[in-house]
């Protein structure tokens, strides 16, 4: 295992990396690459995929910001709500919260332009209706958003199932947010033929034209990776890892000393929530080390509302979460690609970039 030493910017200090290769998926080699509807090298639009589900074509936004599959149900087989569960998907973002029941066993067929079939199958929430619901609490609401608290009824477009493919999302608003309901880390087959468990690696990575699963020593190469925390649900299913860390400097002062949040890469929105500790201002400058600034893989600037940049979100929103957290919106994705490893609790990136970039700068091993 080497090390290597690296000039961090100035905000930060200077450390040592000690990045492992990843060869823990040598031996693994089935893999499929998918693509995108549509290439997404500006990351303006959500990310899209082709899909077969119950005999019907439809486009499925992917989105990495929730956990679980959602389409009307008219879109999937008859079922008797007395015999399924009762559920719900809550977008911490937008506050809208999707009722429904979730249909066990769905297999769902993604194709691609070049003809790659791949197949999931996990339950998927039957939506009946989608309300704004900004006081949600399960605790308290269960899956339904009372009528006191319902802001309104949301018209979805019907012909586009979202499915959320994101981890470590399994909080109060989102116990129902588990691996096993995440479509892209349950794949059961690639162009019809059953996976087999000694050769496929459970994972994806994104990149600009398409989502690639199973993971193999040649399609990780180039990531710097970083182990993740258990997840509040772990102890039922250890693929529920948390969310990868990040640490925030403001003005070239921390927030706070030891500031480190939550970081959560979400392809369904263009915007960053951001909490610490205070409200930002106009023009503050925001700088992000991942996971921290003593042994960062990436660091990279934005500026509230000032001069903007390739990973600039299209707004800062301040955030109601109760932790330190830095949603960075898709715009993050211009410059890196990503990678979950669910096995062994991994989260990696790889850069893009020109390397001549001031505003982001990447410490490969």
């Amino acid at each position: 295992m080497s090390k290597l030493a690296v000039s961090h910017p100035p905000f930060f200090n200077d450390s040592m990396m000690d990045i492992p290769t990843p060869d823990k998926f040598a031996g693994f080699t089935e893999t499929a690459e998918v693509g995108w509807g549509s290439p997404n090298v500006s990351w303006r639009v959500a990310p899209a995929l082709n899909i077969i589900v119950n005999g019907i074509h439809r486009r499925a936004t992917i989105d990495t910001g929730s956990t679980g599959a959602l389409m009307d149900k008219s879109f999937l087989p008859t079922f008797d709500p007395e015999e399924v569960e009762e559920g719900h998907v809550f977008y911490s973002s937008s506050k809208i919260l999707e009722e429904g029941y979730w249909v066990p066993d769905v297999e769902i067929e993604y194709f691609g332009p070049r003809g790659v079939r791949i197949m999931s199958k996990t339950p998927v929430l039957a939506v009946e209706r989608a309300v704004s619901c900004p006081q949600f609490n399960q605790t308290l609401h269960r899956h339904r958003c009372p009528k006191d608290a319902t802001k309104g009824v949301v018209k979805r477009a019907v012909q586009q199932p979202y499915f959320g493919i994101g981890f470590g999302r399994d909080r109060d608003t989102s116990s129902q947010a588990t691996p096993d309901r995440n479509p892209m880390i349950n794949i059961v087959s690639i162009n019809n033929v059953t996976i087999d468990r000694t050769k496929y690696h459970p994972g994806y990575i994104i990149t600009d034209r398409s989502i690639i699963v199973g993971l193999t020593s040649n399609n990780t190469e180039g990531f710097v990776t970083m182990d993740l925390e258990k997840g509040p649900n772990w102890e039922k299913d250890q693929r529920a890892w948390a969310g990868p860390k990040v640490s925030v400097a403001l003005n070239n002062e921390t927030y706070a000393k030891g500031f480190q949040g939550s970081l959560l890469v979400d392809t369904g929105v263009t915007q960053m929530y951001l909490k610490a500790g205070r409200e930002l201002q106009p023009d503050d400058e925001i700088k992000f080390a991942i996971p921290d600034e003593e042994s960062p893989i990436a660091t990279y600037t934005i500026t509230n509302g000032g001069r903007r940049n390739a990973m600039s979100p299209t707004k800062v929103l301040n955030s109601t979460s109760l932790t330190p957290y830095v949603n960075t919106g898709r715009s993050f994705l211009t410059k890196f690609n990503v990678f979950f490893n669910p096995i062994e609790g991994q989260y990696g990136l790889r850069f893009k970039g020109s390397g001549e970039e001031d505003f982001v700068k990447f410490y490969p091993a």
